[in-house]
């Protein structure tokens, strides 16, 4: 069956079902290597010509011979064939194709590496989409970039638990930081941090983390989220990794000094609102976390200054023209200003009566004239 056909067209007569030939896909096979080994030995664009070749015979041993061993080497050895011609968009192709269709190759291990090879290639060239490549083989026609970071995601999602899943994290999250995607680039340090924890990234990790949440955060006038998780991954690098922490203790302590500062800055703000409402106990609430917390910042002398201010003022601002609370009636049950006249008493009982609902009568009741019971004196006498 021929395999590059997709499966709902393999059942159209001479386009889909495919005449197995086991001897032909042995000699192409056979040719093939030919042209590899030949093209290993050769140089310049011969070499490259050699194992287009290679490949392209590979590719036709492979359908000749469907679902069996034999195309999976050939898959394996055409994708080999166009990574040593430089032909790596092919090759990356055929890389997918042989994990789709042989998800437990014995060629995992090999692949990730050429996937990672050329995925860290492709991340050197930070063109545009707009960018077209018309000329060079080695990478693809636009967006040479994001076709790279592509890559090494499609390898964590083929091989989430091999060999080199942690390094490739990294390298995402690291073009990340260097196109200063802050947020992109936190969130994938703090996967290789949760995930492969026995990585030897975890240090770097934990620092670029950490220096990425603080150029994510946007100011006190938005979400504190980047400040905590800086804050956490800079407690937890410190608590950690001890020794290669002192080795950096110049930039983790200016980190941790601007962490603090950017939170008592968030607390001043929210003071300063409440102490401009005239609200001064909930100022003085904010002004107190900061002076216990962070008393080293600028911002401990301001909310001194605030508490001193507010010294003798009321907790909560008086309302303007308050005494107006007391014209309207509510529906509280508080004394009226002026009660109502005698006319206005009647008219109002009036109403009421008028409008109050007829008890309804008991049926079983015999005083009442809807009674339906039958007592001695209801009852005739019965004539004989």
């Amino acid at each position: 069956m021929n395999s590059d056909v997709p499966k709902i067209l393999r059942k159209i007569p001479g386009l889909g079902e495919r005449k197995v030939d086991k001897e032909l896909a042995r000699a192409k096979l056979q040719e093939a290597n030919g042209f590899y080994q030949a093209g290993t030995n050769a140089q310049g664009q011969e070499r490259k010509e050699l194992l287009r070749k290679a490949a392209a015979s590979y590719i036709e041993a492979g359908k000749n011979w469907s679902s069996s061993s034999l195309e999976q080497d050939a898959h394996y050895m055409a994708a080999e064939s166009y990574f040593f011609a430089e032909d790596y968009p092919k090759a990356e192709d055929y890389y997918v194709k042989l994990i789709k269709e042989y998800p437990r190759t014995r060629y995992q291990d090999r692949v990730d590496q050429r996937r990672m090879e050329i995925g860290n290639y492709w991340l050197q060239f930070p063109d545009k989409f707009y960018n077209v490549n018309w000329t060079d083989k080695t990478r693809p026609w636009n967006d040479t970039q994001n076709h790279g970071k592509r890559v090494l995601e499609k390898m964590l999602l083929d091989s989430p638990t091999g060999r080199l899943a942690d390094d490739a994290t990294m390298d995402i999250a690291n073009t990340e930081f260097k196109r200063e995607n802050w947020t992109e680039a936190l969130d994938r340090y703090r996967d290789l941090i949760s995930v492969y924890t026995d990585s030897p990234h975890q240090f770097d990790s934990h620092f670029l983390g950490a220096k990425s949440a603080l150029l994510a955060y946007q100011g006190p006038q938005y979400s504190s989220e980047p400040l905590e998780q800086a804050d956490k991954l800079l407690k937890q690098m410190v608590r950690q990794f001890q020794k290669q922490s002192s080795e950096r203790k110049e930039p983790i302590a200016e980190m941790l000094a601007e962490v603090q500062y950017r939170q008592a800055e968030r607390l001043y703000e929210e003071a300063t609102y409440r102490n401009n409402k005239q609200e001064y106990a909930a100022a003085i609430v904010y002004c107190d976390r900061i002076l216990d917390n962070y008393p080293d910042t600028p911002y401990a002398q301001k909310a001194q200054e605030i508490i001193d201010n507010a010294e003798g003022k009321p907790s909560v601002p008086t309302p303007y023209m308050h005494w107006m609370t007391y014209v309207f009636p509510t529906r509280d049950k508080v004394t009226p200003l002026l009660k109502p006249t005698e006319e206005e008493a009647a008219e109002r009982q009036s109403l009421i009566t008028r409008n109050r609902p007829k008890s309804p009568s008991n049926p079983l009741d015999p005083t009442t004239g809807d009674s339906q019971v039958r007592t001695a004196g209801s009852v005739e006498p019965v004539k004989r």
